[in-house]
């Protein structure tokens, strides 16, 4: 089973990466003597956007056939990582896979083609369930009783999540989710690769991520000092994460009261696309790490550096405000003065403001 999961990653791995640059060739190179419809007014803009989505893509590939080959004490936890990342890297690549390898005539070979996609979410959802349940150790069975504030209600799914954590439980729902799903899909008359979006896909995908949730914890609830340093790293994706979209949401506050011209570079994306990347080394680094690394200190940096740049420009917006629109607008300040006093106040103050949201924190 181990090397079947090996080469089921690779494969998912570099097909991804692979995909990913026959779209960008064939919206830009054009070496390959692919032609996408889209290729038609492709400006250098989208070519850098597209260049970080493949950047991302390639990435995902990289982490994962690196987790399938680890041979460390978490070689199974690294797998079942590696396994959902290599079905995400294929899945961001979709355009490249279907340039491909799509079946040009309608019929059967195109019908099977598009489907293929759900199962290999469902599969990256099998990865990252048997990784959740056994990261970062194997909880003993006196370890998996019902916390005692866990409401009643909630018993059903417990018991549930304890059925997950069996080897192959996660793969054998969802073998069963995906009968069902291209089932009542064909009993419809409905394409079947529509079935992945379904109403009863959201509701997996939902139900999945409850349950990841509720193993990691229950792994947190259990863990010993040394296991702590693996779940940091996940503190660490996620605050990674939070920063980019903390830094997104400053930024676009900030140019809606300014009115500064948008630069010709997609910036949301490209920054939604370094949060990613933050987001998947973090969660290698989680089954990947040895004992030398201090994942606590990483995540200080990244929660305070995050948090300070968007309350800069939180307030490089308030003061933007205030001198162009506000008490201050017969004055006739110019565009820029509130962003440069704002960056003065953030860089004079970084190491008190990296202290207190330290202590807020409680980091």
């Amino acid at each position: 089973m181990p090397t079947f999961v090996r080469v089921i990653v690779i494969l998912l791995a570099v097909a991804g990466a692979a995909g990913h640059l026959t779209f960008l060739d064939a919206v830009w190179w054009h070496s390959l003597g692919i032609t996408a419809t889209v290729s038609r007014d492709v400006g250098t803009a989208t070519v850098v956007l597209l260049s970080a989505h493949a950047l991302v893509s390639v990435t995902c590939s990289v982490f994962a056939v690196t987790l399938v080959l680890s041979e460390r004490h978490r070689q199974d936890a690294a797998r079942a990582l590696g396994l959902a990342l290599g079905a995400w890297s294929y899945l961001m690549a979709y355009s490249g896979i279907t340039l491909l390898f799509r079946p040009l005539v309608p019929g059967i070979q195109r019908d099977a083609f598009e489907a293929h996609f759900l199962a290999v979410e469902v599969l990256g959802l099998v990865g990252v369930l048997r990784y959740t349940a056994i990261f970062p150790r194997p909880l003993r069975e006196d370890e998996l009783a019902p916390l005692d504030t866990l409401p009643r209600v909630l018993l059903p799914f417990h018991e549930a999540a304890l059925r997950l954590r069996r080897p192959f439980a996660p793969l054998l729902a969802g073998a069963v989710v995906l009968t069902a799903l291209w089932g009542v899909t064909v009993a419809t008359r409905g394409e079947l690769g529509d079935a992945g979006l379904s109403r009863g896909m959201d509701l997996v995908r939902f139900s999945a991520a409850g349950f990841a949730v509720m193993h990691l914890r229950r792994a947190w609830a259990c863990a010993t000092e040394g296991d702590r340093d693996g779940l940091q790293w996940l503190l660490v994706a996620v605050a990674v994460l939070l920063a980019s979209l903390g830094i997104l949401i400053s930024g676009n506050v900030l140019v809606a009261v300014t009115g500064f011209p948008e630069p010709h570079v997609a910036w949301r994306p490209i920054l939604v696309d370094v949060g990613l990347v933050g987001f998947m080394a973090s969660l290698a680094m989680s089954a990947l790490h040895r004992e030398g690394h201090d994942p606590g200190r990483v995540l200080r940096v990244v929660a305070t550096k995050g948090a300070i740049a968007s309350i800069g420009l939180f307030l490089a917006a308030g003061l933007e405000a205030l001198f162009s629109g506000g008490v201050l607008a017969a004055a006739s300040v110019r565009h820029g003065v509130g962003s440069a006093l704002a960056f003065a106040i953030v860089l004079s103050t970084q190491r008190q403001l990296s202290e207190w949201i330290s202590r807020t924190l409680n980091l």
